[in-house]
């Protein structure tokens, strides 16, 4: 009542208070409105409080808790969500709350709100749609479904969704599906109300939650090395180079003790598991590269370095190429600064293309071969005004121009972003992405660089994932970490058989409470002589749990997964 008291909006609508009752739970009672208080946990009081008030028992009703029954302990919750089904015949219980507690994402979910002095405490007893429908139904309720918030949405009329999306700039969306997959809404129901909570659940829903069923090997086992703070941040580049060192450019981290979008490099030692770091010195015209995140960085075979893409902000991306070179190699603990001479470059379009790619984040880019010349593949991403992009250029490294790959093509990808590539012997593999309509994509396509065609390749139970990265490792596509929206099977780490297009999907490994991983907007190199991926960074803003960058290096044994 104090909170409706100090809103005036809420003040007005209240009617007028008519209370006569001396029972001191009924707060407020008005023609059309009664408000009480009773500890939940005491059902024979909040009987009372309710006969005292005057409701009807019978007539249909209505129970909704949001985020209540997860606070209590689950001896209390469950013996108020069945006192409610023999209460009330004819009702439908609703209860939003929070699920999967054991990922990454569900560990920081509850440090969150043990903060807050607020721990989930059935969290643990009911971790899954399943679960929390079988208990329901075990508590006397006739009727239980229950979706993820992430489909949830994707049940609303596509006009309604378009219009959520188009109400700001936005582009954390790794966030906002880890947090609508940790999320249910659960509808009970029994009597005249039986079939309300079935019209929540259509079939197809329910058959597109259960499309994929990855062939599940096992779990993964990892090593994790802790690092500095200056490798903590996400929406980074790195990029092996020759000497052992791994190059790090952007992203957004800790500087000066606030999170915020960072500029400039790193070099890391990778030899050996210190991971030192420093400062790599940019000089020249690019020295000022700018805050960006979310932009591709390649290794060409003259040891160039080309930086494209990337944003500042959802309304700021970035169009010109930077390109650094390293002037040596020295490293820190020798005395010496490393630095690296910086170009920047506006290319133009070839004498055969009539266009050039537009400013963009969340794109690919890889080095290719065509006609035994290196060049520069970009494809997809994010452009300024939510656009998102199919188009496909080939950049040439010598003249520094742009030529377009036709994309009018039967099995060419369409519009994604977010997606991940890498080139096996002379073809280009592109994985995944996030399509214009805001839905992860299940696919992979290879571009034959002989002839520039599209292929899409039938791999069965491919689950959809964005956010991740890819490696080839004999013949063997490699896909790290990344999310999507189904409720049973988030990414971990995939397995395709270039080959024979088999596939599998290796579980993360269990997470430790104290240091949550989350493995996406990371990025990772491939040590191909040691079989391993080395994946640095990663994490997010996770909405109002704070933003969270992992803390680590992790190693992951290729022999392992591949045999």
């Amino acid at each position: 009542m104090t909170c409706i008291n100090s809103h005036s909006i809420l003040k007005d609508m209240m009617p007028e208070d008519t209370s006569t009752s001396s029972n001191k739970s009924i707060i407020f009672q008005g023609r059309n409105y009664i408000l009480i208080g009773a500890d939940l946990r005491v059902t024979c009081d909040l009987d009372k409080a309710l006969e005292d008030a005057g409701i009807s028992f019978e007539s249909p009703t209505l129970i909704f808790s949001e985020c209540a029954m997860t606070y209590m302990e689950v001896e209390s919750s469950n013996r108020l969500i069945e006192w409610a089904a023999k209460k009330f015949p004819n009702a439908a219980f609703v209860t939003y709350e929070q699920i999967h507690p054991d990922d990454g994402f569900g560990l920081i979910m509850q440090k969150h709100f043990q903060s807050l002095g607020s721990p989930l405490r059935s969290i643990q007893t009911f971790q899954t749609e399943k679960s929390q429908e079988n208990r329901y139904k075990n508590l006397c309720w006739t009727e239980c479904y229950v979706l993820g918030m992430n489909q949830l949405f994707s049940m609303l009329p596509l006009e309604e969704q378009k219009r959520i999306q188009s109400l700001e700039l936005f582009d954390e969306f790794e966030e906002w599906h880890l947090k609508c997959s940790h999320y249910i809404l659960a509808c009970a129901s029994q009597g005249v109300l039986a079939s309300f909570s079935k019209a929540l659940c259509s079939d197809s829903c329910k058959d597109k939650q259960n499309k994929y069923e990855p062939v599940i090997s096992k779990r993964l086992h990892w090593t994790v090395y802790e690092h500095g703070s200056e490798l903590q941040r996400f929406g980074q580049q790195c990029v092996l180079l020759p000497n052992g060192l791994v190059l790090t450019c952007g992203g957004f981290g800790i500087q000066d003790g606030k999170h915020q979008r960072l500029g400039g490099c790193l070099l890391t030692d990778v030899t050996t598991k210190t991971f030192q770091s420093w400062k790599l010195e940019l000089e020249g015209q690019g020295h000022h590269m700018g805050q960006r995140i979310h932009h591709c960085t390649v290794l060409l075979n003259d040891q160039k370095l080309v930086v494209i893409g990337g944003r500042s902000s959802p309304s700021k991306a970035y169009n010109e190429i930077l390109t650094l070179k390293i002037k040596n190699s020295t490293t820190q603990t020798s005395g010496n600064i490393v630095s690296a001479e910086t170009r920047l470059l506006t290319p133009q379009c070839s004498s055969t293309s009539s266009e050039s790619p537009s400013a963009r984040w969340r794109h690919t880019a890889c080095v290719v071969k065509l006609g035994g010349i290196e060049k520069i593949m970009v494809f997809g991403g994010r452009a300024p005004g939510c656009k998102v992009l199919a188009s496909c250029f080939i950049l040439e490294t010598e003249k520094w121009t742009w030529e377009k790959v036709p994309q009018d093509q039967p099995d060419a990808p369409g519009p994604r972003h977010s997606h991940s590539c890498a080139v096996w012997e002379s073809v280009v593999v592109l994985s995944g992405g996030i399509d214009s309509e805001e839905q992860p994509v299940a696919a992979v396509h290879t571009l034959d660089l002989s002839t520039l065609k599209w292929k899409q390749l039938f791999i069965p139970s491919f689950i959809p994932r964005y956010s991740h990265t890819s490696h080839i490792w004999k013949d063997n596509l490699i896909l790290v970490g990344g999310v999507n929206t189904l409720p049973t099977a988030s990414p971990g780490v995939g397995v395709v058989d270039l080959q024979t297009c088999q596939y599998c999907e290796w579980h993360l490994p269990l997470q430790n409470p104290l240091r949550p991983i989350l493995l996406h907007n990371h990025s990772s190199v491939l040590q191909e002589e040691r079989w391993k991926i080395l994946i640095f960074g990663g994490g997010g803003n996770c909405f109002s749990f704070g933003t969270h960058l992992n803390s680590c290096v992790i190693e992951i044994d290729l022999q392992e997964l591949c045999g």
